[in-house]
């Protein structure tokens, strides 16, 4: 009650205001409604501050809805005032014009009418609570690549490679409900290309077609090729996904079918459907993320695979990061016989921790075993069953002691039950940023080897540079490979030589070229490689 009192003393004393004043209207669309905010675009900001209030017009009577929590250049988040706003309405904020009678009415005015209660300000800071970028409605990417191999001991290894990559996304289309986005790859070697005419399917690669539709602010359908971002685990999907959030969680159910493994084509034989629950809870200024999900994979409506999916992450403790998922198969065959039966199929635990800024450490546990699709690979699924767990450990060290200067460290543990000993790896680098009178940034960096099969290490140095006050940017590489075989007396000697030059020829236009050399004491190896990209 007390708040629309407020509200109508406001709309009162501020027509009252208005109508003595010059001034000026900015108007803009709401263009997305979220659980705490409401988020408003216009054609710039500039004279909009947080606190303002933003009002929308009936029978040319100016109503106060919003009170503006944060802006950006062309957009802003605000919190509802009475009644809920619709996604599209139309939003006017008022621009005071420099006056030294009424420009204070004015920030009086907005400072009364926010509600006395509330923080405006969020407790804490959140990617789903952010003001989204504008962006623009139609935007891409179009790349062409040629990557060139070349040999002095054998000429079927000179080739010649050719890409192609377009990414295109188009948001509500014609201010509608509808979005669109893909990403698409060409690839073929030019020695083939008659092969390629007769299988397209073979060069041609579909890794995103999919339209989305906004039901309401907090449904989404898409349908089409897509990865899910909630479980990423089960790859790209054709098909129907739905996702919604509701007082908290976000859910989702996928229904559709696997790309093919062989060609990564439609197949409408491999069928999954399946279904995932998210949910973010935050802690003061930290946050708690959760996703579970349930999918049932089959191959010609015979069950292929059954799994449970579990992620979680959150950085409650100070300058902690933690990120933890695992894998339970439900379904085994044994014998002809289908059988419920849990199997952790694997678990993967990561953690960063930094408690100053100089300094950075991270760890890491990967344990995994084959995953079996009964029917897929059912002529292959009794050896796969009979494979060891494989398990590794990674460990990481930055540090920056003084300013342009960066030190690494880090080490791998890897192995599994067959193998006859594990695989260990060391390694460590230096940079310097910025190299005094020389304007460069250099790294030294070395890897120590050491698997059942190989022993060895790699010595590398790189410097980078700009040309031309930045116009043309540079980088200079040279390698030292020694390996040994444990299982043979041959060694592997190899220098590895690499100069990289790109430049941006326009906001939207880059082209590179590189080129690296593999030289051995009587091979040599060359590959060039250049891309040109362009963005609209």
């Amino acid at each position: 009650m007390k708040k629309l009192l407020v509200i109508f003393i406001v709309f009162t004393f501020s027509s009252i205001v208005f109508a003595q004043e010059e001034r000026k209207e900015l108007v803009g669309t709401v263009e997305y409604i979220s659980s705490q905010f409401t988020y408003v675009n216009f054609n710039n900001t500039t004279g909009i501050k947080i606190g303002d209030t933003l009002f929308t017009k009936t029978r040319n009577k100016l109503i106060p809805k919003l009170i503006v929590t944060s802006l950006s250049s062309r957009s802003c988040a605000a919190k509802v005032l009475s009644q809920k706003i619709k996604k599209g309405t139309p939003v006017i904020a008022i621009i005071a014009v420099p006056n030294k009678n009424n420009v204070k009415v004015v920030e009086e005015i907005n400072k009364e009418i926010i509600p006395q209660d509330e923080e405006v300000k969020p407790k804490y800071k959140s990617n789903y609570n952010r003001l989204p970028k504008k962006r623009d409605k139609f935007y891409g990417r179009l790349s062409v690549s040629g990557y060139s191999n070349l040999s002095n001991n054998n000429s079927q290894t000179n080739y010649q490679n050719w890409r192609y990559s377009l990414s295109m996304n188009a948001d509500q289309i014609n201010n509608s409900k509808f979005s669109f986005s893909s990403y698409i790859t060409f690839r073929y070697r030019a020695d083939e290309w008659s092969y390629v005419k007769s299988n397209i399917g073979d060069a041609l690669k579909i890794y995103n077609l999919a339209m989305d539709y906004d039901v309401t602010p907090t449904t989404i359908v898409t349908l089409g090729r897509k990865i899910n971002r909630k479980v990423t685990n089960i790859g790209a999907i054709d098909g129907l996904q739905i996702e919604s959030r509701i007082n908290g969680f976000t859910v989702g159910a996928v229904a559709g079918t696997r790309p093919d493994f062989n060609d990564y084509r439609f197949n409408v034989n491999l069928l999954q459907m399946g279904g995932y629950v998210n949910r973010v809870d935050s802690i003061g200024k930290s946050s708690i993320h959760n996703t579970i999900s349930l999918f049932q994979q089959m191959n010609d409506f015979t069950t292929d695979r059954r799994f449970f999916y579990l992620q979680h992450s959150n950085n409650i403790i100070p300058n902690l990061n933690v990120f933890m998922s695992t894998e339970i198969d439900l379904f085994k065959k044994k014998n002809g016989q289908n059988l419920t039966e849990a199997n952790l199929t694997s678990i993967y635990f990561s953690a960063r921790y930094s408690p100053v800024r100089w300094i950075t450490a991270s760890a890491s546990y990967d344990a995994r075993k084959n995953v079996i699709y009964y029917e897929t690979f059912k002529n292959y699924a009794d050896r796969l069953i009979e494979d060891a767990l494989r398990q590794g450990f990674r460990f990481r060290v930055n540090l920056r002691p003084i300013r342009y200067v960066f030190f690494s460290i880090y080490s791998g543990y890897r192995f599994r039950d067959t193998d006859i000993e594990p695989s260990r790896n060391f390694g460590a680098s230096v940079t310097h940023s910025r190299i005094p009178y020389l304007n460069l940034s250099t790294n030294v960096s070395f890897i120590k080897l050491n698997t059942s099969y190989i022993n060895g290490n790699i010595v590398g140095l790189r410097f980078n540079k700009d040309f031309f006050n930045g116009v043309v940017y540079g980088t200079f590489g040279y390698r030292r490979i020694d390996y040994s075989f444990t299982n043979s007396n041959s060694d592997l000697l190899q220098n590895i030589f690499m100069i990289d030059l790109s430049t941006r020829l326009s906001r939207t236009i880059s082209f590179s070229i590189s080129f690296e050399g593999t030289y051995e004491k009587n091979t040599s190896y060359s590959n060039i490689y250049a891309n040109f990209t362009t963005r609209f």
